[in-house]
């Protein structure tokens, strides 16, 4: 993860044009929302079927990587780090006002879990997060928490921390880690 911070730091910055040495800011609000993400998708190595019935690898991947049956750790933990900035790129993509870092993790986290679809509905509806109402993210987000047709504990948790990351005033949010899980 280190690596791929590293890199997305390095290629956002003209070094042709830099008179002056560049401080890269620690992302410790995203740090803290890939190892939630990566507790509440859980690691496994063999394809199987989840509760909301997708075929799934590694921490919660459904995509190509699921037809090789199985998949390492180091596997997973990278095609995670490429998902999640993917789906970060989602997130902006969708969302027409300003976010704070951990407002842009804690809908990275929900969209990765939920998806576009899902993430959409949450943020542009009348009167929602495009309507600059910001409180309606913690209003509605902790409303996703079924698969399969059951409200699902681990998605009432995985919620409650996303909106805890919604609502961290404090960019950095180790202690909001620990805590909520």
């Amino acid at each position: 993860m280190k690596t791929l911070l590293l890199l997305v730091a390095l290629t956002s910055i003209n070094l042709t044009e830099a008179s002056e040495p560049v401080l890269v800011k620690p992302q410790i609000v995203w740090y803290d929302m890939v190892q939630g993400v990566k507790h509440f998708e859980g690691f496994r190595a063999k394809a199987y079927t989840c509760c909301g019935g997708k075929r799934t690898i590694g921490y919660g991947h459904t995509g190509k990587a699921v037809a090789k049956g199985i998949i390492s750790e180091q596997e997973a933990r990278n095609l995670l780090e490429i998902e999640l900035f993917k789906t970060k790129e989602i997130v902006l993509s969708i969302v027409k006002v300003p976010l704070t870092d951990s407002q842009l993790a804690s809908l990275t986290s929900f969209t990765y879990n939920c998806g576009r679809g899902a993430l959409y509905q949450l943020v542009s509806q009348e009167g929602r997060l495009n309507d600059g109402n910001y409180q309606s993210v913690s209003e509605i987000m902790p409303k996703y928490r079924m698969a399969g047709g059951k409200i699902r504990e681990g998605l009432v948790k995985r919620r409650k921390f996303e909106v805890k990351l919604w609502n961290n005033p404090v960019e950095h949010s180790k202690s909001l880690m620990i805590s909520s899980l």
